[in-house]
């Protein structure tokens, strides 16, 4: 455990040396990767198309490369993979595919270039233990990053794909390539983290099953923090199933799994004694203090996208983790790897110069607008941000509006705000996922419940038109109780959104209404996708219900008034 652990601190500080270098030169090393990438690709169908030979700068590659979305690949990209095509939208050497994070439908398919997978394993990966090894030395808590151990919470099943190519979830590749050294320093077995039936294996059950037994786990990780407290809410509903397993060394018949699993691991060696330690700690309930820290004494920091969209779920894991820093694991996509924080705790990232080449359009900047560039935006103001990778993806719309935080050398911190393409706008209003999870913060706090999970949706048939929030909560709540959170919820979103408040007094937008889902609906939602072939780390929560097919879902686990 220790020597690994010695590796990837080693490793995250190289990448962190090289971070600083080229982020003190910023724009020299964006106009060397723009040429780079100009060269390498200018004899492609798309080279050719636009002209790459004769691009050496930024003015020219603007002027002769379009602004670019998924639609405009596809057809590219389905050459590329039901008919093996290569020398399409780039010259390289594609060594495999990564999925898009979105819940429904066909997932979006983008190529990988090595060069861009070594990024992703530089700055997703090893930059991370590299961070938290620079924070705790600073605060003077170690010398050096002890030797790690702890669950992680995520499944690296990839999906083969007609070219016979590995397609994985961009979350899931620096994982993959580490499966040789993973036993070192996870206490999740490997069945779990390469599930043969996915669907059927309760994996919460068994990601603590392993954890709880195990009192050298120093940290807790996910790419998605919600599977983090998911794993949690599981523990409080089950803890007594599982201590019970832990004392005579069984798995539950209730526990979903397949018979092959459980035939592995239904006769573990008993363990009364931690069985024993574990129950006292859950006995004392889990309000009064965060029993993570009690579970495990050696627990001291934990990873996963905690910021923006997700911070009604950061909030909500405090109530299991206290104060423990978390990384933000940083900012990334199919696309690419685009930034990465330099402090636990931190919710913003620094751009990362050499992994794409960036351009930012300001928001609602009129139609023709020349992008910036990355020495060119300014703190405080939000950007629609657009990218140029090593994989063949050239001016590319990523949907995503990020605001400019600071600065790191001479490159720019970046804070992701929420996706430009979702939200509700039932009339014209315009309020964006930051607006609607900012709401539903408030609401938690005020009236000092947590959501197990939570989904807005836009009922254009009521008169006038209204938000509807659906809520899952540990409890029943009262219809009183409901009215009062209606209330406070409307006077929520005319301060977060003037314009909501402009149309309410036009008449034009009502009261919102607020329904209760029955229990187990996020979970039942979540293994709906997982059976659809989709991997669980990549399901996000559904904050914005704009599609039938999640309308039906949600809408048909409704609570009876």
């Amino acid at each position: 455990m220790g020597i690994v652990s010695d590796y990837g601190v080693f490793l995250g500080n190289y990448a962190f040396r090289r971070f600083d270098h080229y982020t003190t030169y910023a724009m020299d090393t964006q106009l060397r990767i723009l040429r780079k990438i100009m060269k390498d690709n200018k004899d492609c169908e798309l080279g050719k198309k636009y002209g790459f030979a004769h691009i050496d700068n930024i003015r020219d590659y603007q002027d002769k490369v379009p602004l670019s979305t998924f639609e405009d690949y596809a057809p590219l990209i389905d050459r590329m993979i039901e008919n093996g095509e290569t020398n399409i939208i780039t010259s390289q050497k594609i060594v495999r595919y990564t999925s898009s994070s979105g819940s429904v439908g066909k997932p979006k398919l983008q190529p990988k270039t090595g060069r861009d997978l070594w990024n992703m394993q530089c700055c997703g990966f090893a930059a991370t233990p590299g961070c938290a090894d620079r924070y705790f030395r600073r605060q003077g808590v170690f010398k050096k990053l002890p030797g790690q151990m702890g669950p992680m919470l995520m499944s690296l099943n990839g999906t083969k794909l007609e070219n016979g190519m590995l397609s994985n979830g961009a979350g899931q590749v620096p994982f993959t390539f580490l499966k040789p050294v993973l036993k070192y320093f996870i206490t999740t077995p490997m069945d779990i983290l390469y599930p043969e039936d996915e669907e059927g294996t309760e994996t919460a059950y068994f990601q603590l099953r392993f954890a709880l037994v195990n009192k050298n786990v120093t940290y807790i990780g996910a790419i998605v923090i919600t599977l983090i407290t998911s794993m949690f809410d599981y523990l409080e509903k089950n803890w007594e199933m599982i201590c019970d397993d832990i004392e005579h060394g069984t798995i539950d018949p209730s526990v979903k799994c397949p018979d092959k699993l459980r035939e592995k691991y239904g006769h573990m060696k008993p363990d009364p004694e931690r069985a024993a330690e574990l129950r006292e700690i859950f006995k004392e309930g889990f309000d009064k203090e965060p029993v993570a820290p009690k579970i495990w004494p050696k627990l001291c920091w934990g990873y996963g996208m905690t910021s923006s969209t997700l911070a009604v779920y950061a909030e909500k894991l405090k109530r299991y983790v206290g104060d423990l820093p978390m990384h933000n694991m940083g900012y990334g996509a199919s696309e690419g790897f685009m930034a990465m924080p330099v402090e636990l705790n931190a919710s913003d990232y620094v751009l990362l110069p050499r992994s794409l080449f960036y351009e930012f359009l300001p928001v609602d900047a009129p139609e023709g607008t020349r992008p910036l560039t990355l020495d060119q935006i300014e703190v405080g103001k939000d950007y629609e941000i657009i990218v140029t990778n090593f994989s063949g993806l050239y001016r590319y719309r990523i949907m995503d509006i990020v605001r400019c935080t600071g600065t790191y050398n001479n490159s720019k911190k970046i804070e992701f705000l929420y996706r430009s393409n979702m939200g509700l706008n039932t009339a014209n209003e315009k309020t964006t996922t930051q607006m609607l999870d900012a709401v539903a913060n408030q609401m938690q706090k005020h009236f000092d419940i947590n959501f197990i999970g939570f989904s807005y949706y836009s009922d254009v048939d009521a008169e006038p038109k209204r938000y509807v929030l659906l809520i899952e909560t540990a409890d029943t709540l009262p219809p009183d109780k409901i009215s009062e959170m209606e209330e406070f919820m409307h006077e929520a979103f005319k301060k977060v959104n003037e314009k909501y408040e402009k149309y309410c007094s036009w008449g034009l937008l009502g009261q919102p209404k607020i329904l209760q889902l029955r229990s187990g609906a996020y979970d039942e939602y979540k293994q709906s996708i997982v059976a659809k072939g989709r991997v669980l780390n990549q399901i996000k929560p559904v904050t914005v219900i704009n599609t039938d097919e999640r309308k039906e879902f949600v809408f048909s686990r409704i609570k009876p008034e």
